[in-house]
């Protein structure tokens, strides 16, 4: 067999390309298989375990692989480990809320990811973008809520929202008013379980 014949048609584009763009050179391109690693996807994954994957595969890649994160698990808190050290600790809602990608990590022979249990959640209904239950970290305020919600609509009441927190010796609930003004935003402590709910205008 001549050796035209072991050549890619991948191989021979990209000699094609470089033939016509660099007049007078004869490139030679190889390319080799890509390699199989062995990672684990451990703690609240859907289906937790050892799987092979391709040596391309990133952080995100391989929690899809797994099937996903549990609804007791974590997407702020997602740890990857190597050589029993935390390397790096990935916030999924960087890619869901804001698209962005840059630090999902390559994955490495042997690598961990952790999926923790998940923190504290807090719920938001009425005039914002979008409603929901959101997962925040220790440091973020009323004012981060709002923002990973997508922002207060047109019609949004800043004065008469309410923040409903669960009231052990009442054994209820207790309303707190609340103003969503700057300083509010900023300076109001929330707890794990409270919903705030933001009314519209008054027509």
């Amino acid at each position: 067999q001549s050796i035209e014949e072991f050549i890619s048609p991948e191989e021979e584009i990209i000699e094609e390309i470089v033939s016509n763009q660099m007049i007078g050179t004869t490139p030679s391109v190889t390319m080799g298989e890509l390699r199989s690693i062995n990672i684990f996807v451990l703690g609240e994954a859907t289906q937790p375990g050892m799987y092979t994957v391709s040596s391309l595969t990133t952080l995100t890649n391989a929690i899809f692989e797994s099937g996903g994160i549990k609804k007791t698990g974590s997407l702020r808190n997602i740890q990857l480990k190597r050589k029993g050290k935390v390397i790096a600790t990935f916030d999924f809602y960087d890619v869901l809320l804001q698209g962005d990608t840059s630090k999902d990590t390559r994955m490495q022979q042997g690598d961990v990811v952790f999926i923790a249990p998940i923190g504290q959640t807090i719920g938001l209904a009425g005039e914002v973008a979008r409603p929901g239950i959101y997962e925040l970290n220790d440091n973020e305020t009323l004012g981060d809520l709002i923002k990973l919600a997508g922002n207060l609509k047109p019609k949004a009441d800043i004065y008469t929202a309410t923040l409903s927190r669960v009231d052990p010796l009442a054994k209820g609930f207790s309303l707190i008013p609340v103003t969503l003004n700057d300083s509010s935003l900023e300076s109001m402590q929330i707890k794990n379980g409270d919903v705030l709910s933001v009314y519209p205008i008054v027509d």
